[in-house]
């Protein structure tokens, strides 16, 4: 029975690792899968606002909200850091490493997907302070890093 839920899993994350897969589907799958319990359930809002290999999801949880930029690998989509409006501006996304055209562009979809949440839901996305690394640069994630900070 363990080796069929393991074989399961495995077909599970590979199919959300599809680079040809819905973002707008596979992002809150994962994300779901890594940090929801039954008694802290996981809300993404805006789902996703994909520009390339790059997308921001906001998330609520437990009283707590922000916003994760996520990256996608040749592992499929990995959360890259965690923020809160500091992921809004499109100076602040090329600085992090996204080509100025979608820096630009995934601020403007972010600010679209955000423009009908609700003022005290989006409150929530605004009160992650700082940045928390999750995802080591490109090489490392190549190496097979790219999930520090899962556990925390």
């Amino acid at each position: 029975m363990k080796s069929i839920i393991a074989l399961l899993a495995c077909m599970l994350f590979a199919s959300m690792a599809s680079a040809d897969d819905d973002p707008q589907q596979v992002i809150p799958a994962r994300l779901k899968l890594m940090f929801e319990t039954a008694d802290k359930p996981l809300e993404l809002t805006p789902v996703v606002a994909v520009q390339a290999d790059w997308a921001i999801v906001g998330w609520r949880q437990d009283g707590r909200g922000g916003r994760a930029l996520l990256k996608r690998t040749h592992h499929g989509w990995s959360i890259y850091l965690c923020s809160g409006d500091s992921l809004k501006d499109a100076g602040t996304l090329q600085k992090i490493g996204l080509p100025a055209n979608d820096a630009a562009a995934l601020a403007a979809k972010l600010r679209d997907a955000e423009a009908n949440i609700d003022p005290p839901a989006l409150a929530l996305l605004s009160s992650f302070e700082g940045t928390v690394m999750m995802m080591m640069n490109e090489a490392s994630d190549d190496a097979g890093g790219g999930h520090e900070g899962h556990a925390q």
